[in-house]
């Protein structure tokens, strides 16, 4: 299966810039960086419309690296729809367009293109700078910058840590 490799490169943005809490951007020079994407092995069904990574797979992209056990791509008729990576756990990070470093993992991470919601899922955390953001499931629409978060089995409970910004007016 061949996927294009604008709209993977427009996926691999929008995962990152899921994985802010703030309003900084990642950095704009990474979309136009070559995407990299190693794996133990790969099996491409092109009447399926599906690409599997597995074992050790990393992506990476400019300062975008997302590390994964396993990463499956739906696209059928060339248009990705959904992508999903596992791990124990799947981690992500970035660098910002404010020079502030992205961080991000949990058990399961789900892209959903047309809905443009990312879904972490199982021990989740996003992190930037001293700002901590954690729960058993978190969707971000990078769109709007809505997130929610809690429930999803566990304690259900979300655990939120901002730090006051230098910038605070007296």
């Amino acid at each position: 299966m061949y996927v294009q490799p604008t709209k993977l490169n427009k996926w691999l943005l929008s995962l990152l810039l899921a994985g802010m809490v703030s309003s900084a951007h990642a950095l704009k020079s990474d979309v136009a960086e070559p995407v990299n994407i190693e794996a133990d092995s790969a099996v491409f069904d092109k009447m399926a419309g599906t690409a599997t990574y597995d074992g050790n797979v990393s992506i990476q992209q400019g300062t975008l690296r997302i590390l994964a056990a396993h990463i499956e791509i739906n696209a059928p008729d060339n248009e990705i729809q959904a992508i999903i990576a596992t791990g124990s756990p799947v981690s992500l990070q970035q660098k910002m367009d404010n020079g502030k470093l992205v961080q991000g993992k949990a058990q399961q991470i789900r892209y959903l293109v047309k809905d443009k919601r990312l879904i972490l899922d199982g021990d989740a955390e996003l992190m930037q700078d001293k700002d901590h953001f954690t729960s058993n499931h978190i969707e971000y629409l990078p769109d709007t910058g809505q997130l929610k978060a809690g429930g999803q089995g566990k304690s259900g409970r979300v655990s939120a840590v901002f730090y006051p910004s230098n910038k605070a007016t007296k």
